[in-house]
């Protein structure tokens, strides 16, 4: 099986499953709590993580190829209507954003609904930057390597999203940032970057909410940034 059709079949099973959890809900739990069900159900992902900790949470292949070819989807059919005018995009690919904001929110204990918001009010090269970048999770990190779909690195992984936007950047975390724009966290737009020395990654649209290719034995993931990293990190606009 392909993975195009692994996912298919993935994103299937959750959408039954999210009507399974209908008798979650009437049993006194929320709709929260019924898609933790859902999502738990189709993909195993584990339910236990207090919000306070949340960091890099590990999905497994199913999960990361779920969210990699619906994110590539979405970007693929922004990027045909990049032409139009604003007002034409807003809604391109709307539920299957929405699907993406859902889940990557549950992941990381966040706001759907304010992710959703972030994702849909973007700009389409915004848009098309950061759903390059989510197609992307599960990539294995590489020193060094620049090779979508097979291994990144971080910089590698922020080159490849812009590019997909029309926008190209140097390599190099330290390149990238030095030449990009300072901004306030507070006012961090999907696509920007977040730096440290050494490493960069992909805003999400929410201040702590990331995409990057983490070094080590990892693959390119979504991450929430604690809170109590914040003053080591700087956020920076590729565009001004």
């Amino acid at each position: 099986m392909s993975p195009q059709q692994f996912a298919t079949t993935a994103f299937s099973q959750l959408r039954a499953n999210v009507r399974t959890s209908v008798r979650y809900r009437r049993h006194g739990r929320g709709t929260l709590a019924s898609l933790v069900f859902a999502v738990a159900l189709t993909f195993g992902v584990s339910v236990a993580i207090p919000a306070a900790q949340v960091g890099a949470v590990p999905v497994n292949e199913r999960t990361a190829a779920w969210i990699s070819v619906t994110a590539r989807r979405v970007a693929l059919e922004l990027r045909t209507v990049r032409d139009l005018p604003e007002a034409e995009t807003r809604n391109v690919a709307g539920r299957q954003i929405d699907e993406l904001a859902s889940l990557v929110a549950f992941l990381l204990e966040s706001d759907a609904a304010a992710l959703r918001q972030v994702w849909l009010d973007a700009p389409i090269q915004r848009k098309i930057a950061v759903f390059s970048a989510l197609s992307q999770v599960g990539v294995p990190y590489r020193t060094n390597a620049d090779a979508p779909f097979i291994a990144l690195d971080c910089s590698a992984l922020t080159k490849f999203a812009w590019a997909q936007a029309g926008l190209n950047i140097d390599r190099g975390s330290q390149q990238q940032f030095e030449r990009s724009a300072r901004i306030e966290r507070d006012f961090v737009q999907a696509g920007d970057f977040v730096w440290y020395p050494g490493h960069i990654m992909m805003s999400l649209g929410l201040p702590e909410l990331i995409v990057h290719a983490r070094s080590g034995d990892r693959a390119v993931e979504v991450h929430r940034i604690a809170a109590s990293r914040f003053s080591g990190m700087r956020w920076v606009s590729p565009i001004g």
